[in-house]
């Protein structure tokens, strides 16, 4: 299984006369742009989605739809779960993709620091990995067991102006 790690696009501030909450936080219009090129470039890359999991905030949700949209999925395709929120476990996430039959290749779209900590635990559970992705970076990880943790190997990662030249090619 591949998964593709990918933290949200640029997103509203959150500043002193705003009208919304953290969760409620929409991308910027240049965020939605960049993210567009991101998604592009990564089907540049050959790369096919059976899954796409987001964060149940906002920011992450466009995220996820932009992705659909651009592979030719739909918002149905797109799963929203509490376990990429922030804060949230990753041994509950770990729990929720072994339990996904069929799936080769994932989206997992989120937040920092939590992506971060995921990464590390996927790919060197001691801790001693420390990764900060952008907003619309992409990394993926090559899972290698399921049981009884997910561990796998870090195969690339890109920042999103990377990402977003790779789709001008």
């Amino acid at each position: 299984m591949e998964l593709y790690i990918i933290r949200h696009a640029i997103a509203q501030p959150l500043g002193r006369k705003n009208d919304f909450t953290d969760e409620a936080r929409a991308l910027t219009p240049d965020g939605r742009d960049k993210m567009r090129d991101v998604a592009r470039g990564m089907r540049k890359l050959g790369l096919e989605l059976d899954l796409i999991l987001t964060s149940p905030l906002a920011r992450a949700v466009e995220t996820a739809e932009i992705l659909a949209s651009v592979f030719g999925m739909s918002k149905k395709d797109i799963e929203q779960t509490g376990n990429l929120a922030p804060g949230a476990s990753s041994g509950e996430l770990f729990a929720e993709l072994k339990g996904r039959t069929g799936v080769e290749s994932a989206a997992l779209v989120g937040h920092q620091p939590d992506l971060g900590h995921l990464v590390r635990k996927v790919v060197q559970s001691d801790g001693g990995f420390s990764l900060e992705l952008k907003k619309g970076g992409v990394c993926c990880i090559t899972v290698t067991e399921t049981v009884p943790d997910i561990h796998g190997a870090l195969s690339w990662l890109m920042t999103p102006k990377q990402m977003r030249l790779l789709s001008k090619l």
